[in-house]
């Protein structure tokens, strides 16, 4: 084998020119015969090594972007030859982070945002998305988000590009809140003095004259109240709390009133010019984060774009504390006065957006328009994040579900179509609208679905139907439900068979109402009915209390009330058990936001408790985890 330092170097130089002469075929034509003899891996790492090494000698010595950017797409075809191993386009890239500046590194990103497409193939995708994740939140770390935020916002959108939706490292399963992001703002009262001393001072150079100046003054109530608001923005939750409600009504209805009286200038036309910030790249300047001194906040009520930031934040912060989220508590809920409030509010920053220029009304439409969409959104986390169907399955299904055309009835090769099927597909042109339609919209009577008809005599005919059929069994108790409620009597105790209870029920109404529509039902009526069916149930209901105590006994189902009883022994190992009981580690994390362990246990075995109840499975798997003998005398008693 020839020496390995010679080898190296003589492939340096020559991917080097390759570079320069745009031409990676002829270098891996010429290695690949040189390098016949080696192992696959051997000459796939000595390929690598040469590529990274090549890199980083261009970025020392400050070539040209144009022959970076030819390094990292020779990366990509080498490793699309097999030349080089798939992830090597990711090690490239990751090199050109760490080495370079984070102006540079804005340049390379480019690299990477061109080619989404490229990095999604099987080949990147399944080697590379860790890496390439590790690297993209590496690089967001060495960045500010006040200062690089469009940067931070050009990283996150890759990353949404390259990533399914489903993929839980970029959700926020939970629905936490980045608590934080605190704002501070100036408490001292000495700060407000000065601005008032100051409106008669002379304007220093760089300042807004006296004359630009309105008659609105900043005090120290407006201030605290304007700021304390962005503390309810970054915790909703809070909002949840009576008392800090009711600050926060106080505070909104305050700064909604000055931002009512006090009312935004267009852009072009406004007194408060903004200044012209010199840029790098010559586009427009702006700051993510908010600046509170006391002297700016009479600057920045009459900025347009201020003021849609701030309102926008009313109206998200609305729709949180008024739509159902999974993870939040149960006790988190608005009373119908909050939910009053919420929607009079609403109508107000929507007016004031319509009124806040430029295009005003266009810019309120779209914010209604992207929270709506975000219901979407939180009802999709709501149901666990699902996977989504790729474009193709969808196109497949609304292919399969598109209604033929009328005409088309009538050109079946095999003409088996019969008259009737012919009526109903051509009595309305669209399938969807005729199952809207009213008429479809009915529920049968007792009579006519049991098939009870009169006899001349008075009497009743019962029309024999089979009651062991599940689907007629299912239909019939949610019609007895829905017209005659009185027919279940409150019996925890569960009757002998569906079928024989159904067959009485119907004997009974056929008998004792051979007159009465089921649909006018009086009151007295369903009294006596009631009272008459509580004698008929004892027939199908275990008559001893023994039975009744085994009946309930076989039903061995977890109960709220043994629950609250065995909390307490298995508080200590809540988290062992949930892991039995199959709670995810995002599910247990909730778990750990109530109050204390035995709370913790309590919403842990409820949750269970509602998706499964087995009582024999739950004491299986206290038995797998260890935990049975604590708690076997409180099942059992």
């Amino acid at each position: 084998m020839p020496n390995y330092r010679a080898m190296k170097a003589e492939f340096f130089t020559k991917f080097k020119d390759s570079v320069k002469k745009d031409n990676l075929y002829e270098f891996l034509k010429a290695s690949k015969a040189i390098l016949s003899t080696w192992k696959e891996s051997d000459f796939k790492n000595l390929i690598e090594l040469t590529i990274r090494e090549v890199l980083l000698d261009f970025i020392k010595s400050g070539a040209d972007i144009v022959l970076l950017e030819r390094v990292f797409q020779f990366s990509i075809d080498a490793a699309l030859q097999d030349a080089a191993a798939g992830n090597i386009p990711v090690l490239v890239i990751g090199d050109m982070f760490e080495s370079s500046t984070i102006i540079e590194c804005e340049t390379y990103f480019s690299f990477v945002e061109s080619r989404v497409d490229i990095f999604k193939k099987d080949i990147f995708f399944k080697v590379c998305k860790n890496h390439l994740l590790r690297s993209c939140n590496d690089l967001l770390k060495r960045l500010s988000r006040s200062q690089n935020t469009v940067f931070c916002g050009r990283i996150l959108m890759f990353l949404a590009h390259i990533f399914p939706l489903s993929e839980r490292s970029g959700l926020n399963i939970i629905s936490e809140f980045n608590l934080e992001n605190t704002t501070a703002y100036n408490t001292n009262d000495d700060m407000f003095n000065d601005i008032a001393s100051e409106k008669g001072d002379a304007a220093e150079e760089g300042e807004i004259s006296s004359q630009n100046q309105s008659s609105f003054v900043v005090d120290k109530n407006l201030y605290q109240k304007f700021w304390s608001l962005q503390d309810y923005f970054r915790s909703p939750n809070t909002c949840y709390n009576k008392m800090q409600w009711r600050q926060f009504t106080n505070c909104t209805s305050d700064v909604l009133t000055v931002f009512g009286s006090f009312k935004s200038d267009d852009a072009n036309s406004s007194k408060w010019k903004q200044a012209k910030l010199p840029s790098p790249n010559g586009s427009c300047v702006y700051f993510a984060k908010y600046l509170t001194s006391p002297k700016l906040l009479e600057l920045e009520l009459s900025d347009s774009h201020f003021r849609r930031y701030v309102l926008v934040q009313f109206l998200i912060l609305f729709q949180y504390l008024s739509l159902p989220v999974k993870f939040k508590l149960e006790s988190y809920v608005l009373t119908e006065e909050q939910q009053n409030w919420v929607k009079e509010t609403s109508k107000k920053i929507y007016k004031l957006l319509e009124e806040t220029p430029p295009n005003g009304e266009a810019f309120s439409r779209d914010v209604q328009q992207i929270l709506q969409r975000e219901e979407y959104w939180n009802a999709w986390k709501n149901e666990g994040c699902p996977d989504f169907k790729p474009l193709s399955d969808r196109a497949e299904v609304e292919k399969k579900l598109t209604k033929r055309p009328i005409e088309d009835i009538h050109t079946y090769p095999n003409k088996k179509a019969s008259a009737e099927v012919t009526k109903i597909w051509n009595t309305k042109p669209n399938n969807w609208e005729a199952c809207r339609s009213a008429k479809r919209n009915f529920v049968p009577s007792l009579e006519t679905y049991f098939g009870i008809t009169p006899k001349t005599e008075g009497g009743q005919v019962i029309q024999k139907r089979d009651t062991t059929d599940s689907k007629y069994t299912w239909k019939a108790l949610r019609l007895l439900c829905m017209k005659s409620p009185y027919i279940f009597t409150a019996n925890s105790t569960p009757a002998k068979s569906v079928s024989e209870y159904l067959d009485t029920i119907i004997q009974k109404v056929a008998k004792e109402k051979p007159q009465i529509q089921q649909d006018n039902m009086t009151v007295e009526t369903a009294v006596a009915e009631d009272e008459t069916m509580e004698d008929t149930n004892e027939d199908f209901f275990p008559n001893s209390e023994e039975d009744s105590k085994d009946e309930v006994k076989k039903e061995n189902v977890l109960t709220k009330a043994l629950i609250q009883t065995i909390s307490s022994k298995l508080q200590d190992n809540w988290k062992t058990l949930a892991v039995k009981l199959g709670f995810q580690d995002d599910e247990i994390e909730y778990y750990e936001t109530f109050p204390d362990t035995k709370a913790q246990t309590e919403q842990m075995l409820t949750v269970w408790m509602e998706r499964d109840g087995n009582l024999a499975a739950f004491t299986k798997i206290l038995q797998s985890a260890g935990l049975l003998s604590g708690v076997l005398s409180l099942i059992t008693s």
